[in-house]
């Protein structure tokens, strides 16, 4: 079977608690409304694309435990292949414990538990070398001996001349420094970033500037940047994409979101420009309900030539 994108990352299990403001230091607040749902920043993106009608698959590791069964569940609900889960009997399915105030800002707390533990003998590079766009994001790495990271640059090492790569990095990567972005960006092609994420892994404050360092590097440079919108940019060809207004009641995997609709232009066939407006509908209306993934709509539901020459968006 031959597959438009495939992701490889995090399965995290959330629990998204529902609060009126954050708790200061040393103080205490309420939740008044609780949510488990399905997370991991890669596996959103690809239920995304998944609704959007894109052939998808996904790699990672869960635990042989509620959570586990309930993460394979939706992935499966929502189309995408689940033939190469790993399924670990004694551990524990990854967990996110995230908290939303009144205006839908966020603050999430991770629990890595078996998604650390992915070695390389465990991928199988033919399932890899099936799909058209191999979408990466991060681990934590909590133990230095634990394998995923390492997995994931041994396997980019190899397989990366043979098949697209798409990384979205995240705070946890980006935080581990220079060194080790330079490292992760030699084997992208398509890097989906957002704008603080992009000043950290440059150490610049000018955004133009960190633009000029990272884009040469990448095919496609992709910067999300919240309620200012996205800015891409390929060779000497770059755009800056305005937002949809919505009622927003949660953030939650917002640019997840982005990325599946991103994703699911390119591979369409759609200009960059015509991409950018896509992922940023997609972002707008994942954010309509709480959760990541609930409130993306699918392809049948939506019309793409309406989108792309909507009066709504906002530049």
């Amino acid at each position: 079977m031959t597959f438009d994108l495939i992701g490889w990352g995090a399965l995290n299990v959330d629990r998204l608690c529902k609060i009126n403001d954050f708790a200061p230091i040393d103080g205490e607040t309420f939740i008044f409304e609780e949510k488990k749902s399905c997370g991991g920043s890669a596996s959103n993106t690809i239920i995304g694309a998944s609704k959007l009608g894109l052939n998808t698959g996904y790699i990672g590791k869960i635990g042989n435990d509620p959570n586990g069964q309930m993460m394979k569940d939706y992935l499966e609900k929502n189309n995408v292949d689940t033939d190469h889960l790993i399924i670990d009997s004694e551990g524990e399915t990854g967990e996110v414990l995230g908290f939303i105030d009144a205006d839908g800002n966020r603050k999430l707390y991770v629990t890595p538990k078996v998604n650390d533990k992915i070695s390389n003998e465990e991928i199988d590079r033919e399932y890899i070398r099936n799909t058209k766009i191999l979408h990466l994001t991060s681990f934590v790495g909590l133990n230095p001996d634990d394998p995923s990271i390492n997995t994931q640059f041994e396997l980019l090492k190899e397989l990366s001349s043979k098949v697209t790569i798409s990384f979205d990095p995240g705070m946890l990567y980006v935080n581990k420094g220079q060194s080790f972005m330079d490292k992760l960006i030699k084997y992208t092609d398509i890097l989906l970033i957002n704008e603080t994420e992009l000043l950290i892994t440059t150490g610049l404050d000018d955004f133009e500037q960190a633009v000029k360092q990272i884009a040469p590097l990448v095919d496609i440079l992709v910067v999300k940047r919240s309620t200012k919108g996205s800015f891409i940019k390929r060779q000497k060809e770059e755009y800056n994409i305005g937002i949809f207004e919505v009622n927003t009641i949660d953030t939650t995997g917002a640019g997840d979101a982005y990325n599946a609709g991103f994703l699911y232009a390119i591979t369409k066939g759609y200009t960059l420009e015509e991409s950018g407006i896509i992922a940023s509908y997609i972002a707008a209306q994942s954010t309509t309900k709480t959760g990541a993934t609930e409130a993306i709509p699918s392809i049948d539901d939506i019309d793409i030539d309406k989108i792309l020459n909507s009066e709504q968006i906002i530049n």
